[in-house]
């Protein structure tokens, strides 16, 4: 799966990794909100997205209680950007994320998806 899912970016699989084992990693929701409103990885996300929540429903709660615990916290990462989609205060908070991270990683500003986030809300 995780072959699938590879323009989403090693880092960003890991990090999902890392949160269905049990570790909370807040730069996850950064990247949740980008991949979510970029033009070209919106769709992979989203899928990615589906599969893990059809995870979640074929998993039995009563038996693998800390697997369905995992990929339900996933699932709260990997949705907030859908349902915080109109929230003005949610998207200034990332992108001054992504605004800092630019001037960190002059690489990133050469990467087009990344210029969006150079202009101020």
């Amino acid at each position: 799966m995780e072959l699938h899912f590879i323009a989403l970016t090693p880092l960003f699989i890991e990090y999902c990794e890392n949160v269905i084992f049990g570790e909370e990693i807040e730069d996850l929701r950064y990247y949740c909100f980008h991949f979510y409103n970029d033009n070209y990885l919106s769709h992979l996300y989203q899928k990615l997205s589906y599969r893990i929540e059809r995870l979640y429903k074929e998993v039995d709660s009563k038996q693998y209680p800390n697997l369905s615990n995992a990929f339900a916290n996933l699932l709260i990462y990997l949705k907030e950007p859908i349902t915080r989609e109109n929230d003005l205060e949610y998207k200034a908070e990332n992108f001054v994320y992504w605004r800092n991270q630019i001037l960190q990683d002059p690489a990133l500003a050469r990467n087009g998806s990344f210029r969006k986030y150079l202009v101020a809300l």
